[in-house]
């Protein structure tokens, strides 16, 4: 495969929603085709936009906040937040990772909206039933949270466990996710 230098391979665009349903800062790195390269998600805009160049430093990122593209993605997004019967599958995503966090990301998008299950029941669904501390790590490496949605995942005692975003977003994702479920948003 031939290495290409030009603009089009490495111009990433940006797309934000200020104020999502989440109660912070959603930032969405895509390609000019509407493929997601990643979901940030924060209060600080700047230390967000210093993250994702960290995370892809080979990529420009241009900030196209206004364009109907941008514009469509957030609506899309905030959409599926709060439509449990929207799939994952209606968004294109850039997945990079390990085979194995590639399995766990696949299982993850099978667990369905308002339900949780343990990183273990992952590491039995994908065949490794001892590696629940694997899929801790590869849910911790998801850089398109919600769409693939490891917030859904808990620690066996039942506690949250962490989230790449913060707890409080994890939480605050669960409890929307219960509330569209109980008729309560």
């Amino acid at each position: 495969m031939s290495k290409n230098n030009s603009r089009e391979d490495t111009s990433c665009y940006l797309a934000l929603n200020e104020s999502s349903c989440i109660g912070t800062k959603i930032l969405i790195a895509y390609f000019e085709n509407s493929t997601i390269q990643a979901i940030m998600l924060g209060s600080n805009l700047e230390f967000l936009l210093t993250d994702l160049q960290n995370l892809y430093p080979q990529l420009k990122f241009v900030q196209k906040f206004e364009s109907k593209q941008s514009l469509e993605l957030v609506k899309k997004l905030e959409n599926y937040i709060v439509n449990p019967k929207q799939n994952y599958l209606d968004f294109n995503l850039k997945l990079e990772g390990t085979e194995f966090q590639k399995l766990v990301w696949a299982e993850l998008c099978r667990i369905p909206y308002d339900s949780l299950c343990t990183y273990s029941d992952i590491a039995r669904h994908i065949g490794r039933p001892k590696s629940a501390r694997a899929v801790a790590n590869a849910c911790g490496q998801n850089n398109i949270p919600i769409i693939i949605p490891c917030h859904r995942v808990i620690r066996s005692d039942g506690s949250y466990g962490g989230y790449s975003s913060g707890k409080h977003i994890k939480e605050t994702l669960i409890k929307i996710e219960q509330d569209v479920m109980s008729g309560r948003k």
